[in-house]
């Protein structure tokens, strides 16, 4: 929530991915855009990498939508220049020793963008918002930690029956249905922002609209101009603005295109740029190259309603002719790295459990596919046809086209099949696909990836995974009240979860942005979140 991001959905996505998506935003240089635009002030062009679908926080599904909001909302936490954790419309806050009940003390000095004070309340009808099922909120899930949250999302308990209440002005109570010692790190995602209820209550659907806006994070919407930018300006009524007057954010899919885009100065930094530049950039753009790892993790997944790959047997033969070694390092050769795990290795207090297969020899694993493919019934007289769906990216392509050349070698026939991002995580959510390639980027918490592949957890299952004894452990683990234990359990279930095959991890992203040096405050983290009010113009 998240890909979406990132080419991801949040599902930075991603939702996931995130999602997931590879997020926002691009910069070019400053001075020359300033000139164009006429102004004391430069103007701030980011580039986004899509188009969004909402601006509705509990609405969203992809990071590139999860970048906007960051900038337009802002929840009970939120991140610092550095990707850190910090207090955001909350100054600080308790938690029982059972760790049931969450206290939290609200700044006295929050408003909307419109100069309304924004109370505990706006947070309790956010929170019921996004529970209710007529919002349709695809993230709803992210706060079933909440009490009763699950059953009102399904309808069978009313809204006021959330565990969420407002004991004076400044002071809002979270009870829990079980432990989540992840809670403050779930509160940076838009579905746990507020949303203005006397401007919902108005406007309807219409409250998105750049004239009927209204929201309580740094900037605010000022025009929105489909496949062009989206415009922000300063909210003056922010206990802390920033420094920029006015951002846009241009959607650029393309990575060829933002590239070509920074260098003709109409853009003020970008997420990525292709891969066979690296060397020309790192003569050419050397003070604007910033490359780091990110919290992600790029997959395949496997329809599992699919007839063929219902077995176990197939989903294992197609895993284990793939080599994310080569992909990574001679296919994508872009920093990415190859992942042999679900939840990303590099995870704080977390072991993760990786394919049993990691470490074999490939002529082994080819041979293994062969014989598990045979005794599925697959073989040179009837061989095993699929379409494996991508995003219509460069990257893509090739990482597609490397995909069916592996799978070609245990006598898979491999149709693709490309789609723009939005479309692709549409049919994925609809589950109309065989194989298709999906991201999550995000959180330093395993629970935030395997959560995908729980049952009940929706359509960001986009394979309809159903295993019970993933399920068993993943319950068992939502009962335990310190990230020590709880992480254990996560290991185990993330083992029994890739023994059964619903999805092929396959590398990690390295985020590789192009950030104009005269731009002051922008610092590389693994979330890479880089909000508007922490950047300014050096002197």
């Amino acid at each position: 929530m998240f890909l979406p991001r990132r080419l991801v959905e949040i599902r930075r996505p991603v939702t996931a991915l995130l999602l997931l998506v590879l997020t926002s935003g691009a910069i070019a240089l400053a001075s020359l855009a300033s000139f164009a635009h006429g102004a004391e002030v430069p103007i701030l062009h980011i580039g986004n990498t899509g188009e969004p679908e909402t601006l509705d926080p509990h609405r969203y599904n992809l990071r590139l939508e999860e970048t906007l909001l960051n900038d337009l909302f802002m929840g009970l936490t939120t991140f610092n220049a550095a990707g850190e954790l910090i207090p955001g419309a909350a100054l600080s806050w308790a938690t029982s020793n059972d760790g049931l009940v969450w206290t939290f003390n609200l700044r006295r000095d929050l408003k909307w963008s419109d100069g309304k004070r924004l109370t505990a309340e706006d947070f309790v009808y956010s929170f019921r918002r996004l529970q209710a099922p007529e919002t349709a909120a695809s993230l709803a899930y992210f706060m079933y930690m909440l009490k009763n949250a699950a059953a009102i999302n399904a309808g069978s308990k009313p809204v006021e029956d959330l565990g969420v209440r407002a004991t004076g002005p400044h002071t809002l109570v979270l009870e829990l249905g079980q432990p989540y010692p992840y809670l403050l790190e779930r509160l940076l995602y838009p579905t746990a922002f507020p949303v203005p209820q006397h401007v919902i209550e108005a406007h309807g659907n219409a409250w998105t609209k750049p004239q009927n806006w209204v929201s309580n994070g740094a900037y605010t919407l000022h025009k929105w101009q489909p496949q062009a930018n989206i415009s922000m300006r300063r909210n003056l009524h922010f206990f802390d603005p920033g420094s920029i007057e006015e951002v846009r954010y241009h959607p650029v899919v393309n990575e060829q295109s933002a590239y070509n885009r920074f260098r003709n100065k109409e853009l003020h930094a970008i997420a990525t740029f292709p891969s066979g530049e690296i060397e020309r950039v790192k003569q050419q753009y050397a003070n604007a190259l910033h490359i780091s790892d990110l919290l992600s993790i790029m997959y395949l997944v496997f329809n599992t309603q699919h007839p063929h790959l219902q077995d176990t047997r197939v989903r294992q033969a197609l895993s284990l002719a793939i080599d994310q070694e080569i992909l990574a390092t001679r296919i994508l050769r872009n920093g990415n790295k190859p992942a042999f795990s679900f939840a990303p290795s590099f995870i704080s207090n977390y072991q993760p459990a990786t394919l049993a297969h990691a470490t074999q020899d490939r002529s082994e694993r080819i041979i293994e596919a062969k014989r598990l493919l045979n005794d599925a019934g697959f073989n040179s007289n009837h061989p095993l046809t699929l379409t494996l769906r991508h995003v219509n990216t460069l990257e893509g392509k090739k990482l597609n086209l490397a995909i069916s050349g592996m799978w070609r070698q245990i006598g898979v026939h491999t149709q693709l099949l490309q789609a723009d991002l939005r479309n692709h995580f549409s049919e994925l959510r609809q589950g109309n696909f065989d194989v298709a390639w999906a991201g999550w980027i995000g959180e330093n918490n395993p629970e935030h990836y395997l959560g995908l592949l729980r049952s009940d957890i929706g359509n960001v299952n986009y394979g309809r995974f159903k295993s019970e004894s993933f399920d068993n452990i993943m319950h068992l683990a939502q009962q335990q009240a310190t990230i020590e234990e709880r992480n254990k359990l996560l290991s185990q279930a993330e083992k029994v979860m890739l023994s059964q095959h619903p999805i092929v991890p396959l590398y990690t992203v390295a985020v590789r942005r192009l950030v104009d040096p005269n731009l002051t405050g922008w610092q590389d983290n693994p979330r890479d979140v880089h909000q508007v009010r922490y950047l300014g113009w050096s002197k």
